[in-house]
């Protein structure tokens, strides 16, 4: 049963990544490459692992924090330029992998996977998407809000 949520979260992580890389592409916004990587203590502490600093990727659209430790696959947090349109098209490529909840009182608008690993918060011209697998939705909303 966690290896099949494993599964499902990974593949609804991934698809919704390759869906707002392209939409976003076309997005007219500055980039989030300045923004800091949140310490891994801070992270750690919201979500109950024991994580290792992060590395960072850039582009001209997107930053992406990756943290290793505490689970089968890497903590992500990634800031990126968004329009309400992309950020829409995120939530519905994901509903298409599993059950979505909207995340109220998170943000101009949020949502994450039922089973929990995925959390997505868009703030108007950037959004945050958190992935944390087996990580409750929770514990997610919670480090959001301390990342905002």
């Amino acid at each position: 049963m966690v290896l099949l949520a494993v599964r499902v979260s990974a593949a609804v992580a991934v698809a919704i990544a390759v869906v707002v890389t392209l939409a976003v592409s076309t997005a007219s916004a500055s980039s989030p490459a300045k923004t800091k990587c949140p310490a891994p203590s801070l992270v750690g502490a919201a979500l109950g692992l024991k994580l290792t600093a992060p590395t960072s990727q850039t582009s001209p659209y997107a930053k992406v924090c990756t943290y290793k430790g505490g689970s089968i696959l890497p903590t992500k947090i990634q800031f990126q330029v968004d329009t309400a349109a992309t950020f829409a098209a995120g939530e519905k490529v994901a509903a298409a992998y599993g059950t979505v909840i909207k995340v109220k009182g998170l943000g101009k608008s949020a949502y994450g996977t039922k089973t929990g690993g995925f959390l997505a918060v868009f703030l108007g011209n950037e959004s945050i998407r958190i992935t944390a697998l087996l990580k409750p939705l929770s514990k997610l909303e919670a480090l959001a809000r301390k990342l905002i």
